[in-house]
């Protein structure tokens, strides 16, 4: 009988050691700093929450930052702001549009500009130019007449 209990012991000592020691991470995230493991790793708790807590504190940095004109949170899902894009079109072939917002334009702010549809042309290049409470989207002569293109506005700190 204390061989068979010797043996048992000697067979799942192995075991239960392996299982108490933790595994080393592989390398760490760039961005971030998580640790990274292989699979099926065996990971400290220690790890799994501080990399909960970095997650949790840039969300939040995130969130904190966001302002009504740019961003807004409905039933807990991130949304753009309709204050902050929307869809215009060019007067014919003119090669000038206005796009006025509710809030005042800074340097670092950026806006990105697609036409919308399939029958644009080479000529329907668009380029802003960023004034205080409106930006102008140029084109060059001979654009597709009418040409519809929808427009994001990001502000940026």
């Amino acid at each position: 009988m204390k061989n068979k209990i010797l043996f048992f012991l000697l067979l799942f000592i192995p075991f239960f050691i392996q299982a108490q020691s933790f595994s080393t991470p592989i390398g760490h995230s760039k961005w971030y700093d998580f640790s990274l493991y292989a699979q099926h790793a065996y990971v400290p708790n220690t790890v799994l929450n501080r990399d909960k807590q970095v997650i949790d504190s840039t969300m939040h940095s995130l969130i904190v930052n966001v302002i009504p004109t740019q961003f807004v949170i409905i039933d807990s899902t991130f949304h753009i702001s309709n204050l902050s894009n929307g869809e215009h079109s060019f007067n014919s072939t003119a090669t000038k549009d206005s796009v006025y917002v509710d809030s005042t334009f800074s340097a670092t702010d950026m806006v990105f500009l697609q036409p919308k549809g399939t029958s644009y042309n080479i000529n329907d290049l668009l380029f802003i130019e960023k004034h205080s409470h409106y930006f102008l989207v140029h084109r060059n002569s001979s654009g597709t007449s009418g040409l519809t293109y929808q427009w994001y506005w990001i502000k940026r700190y």
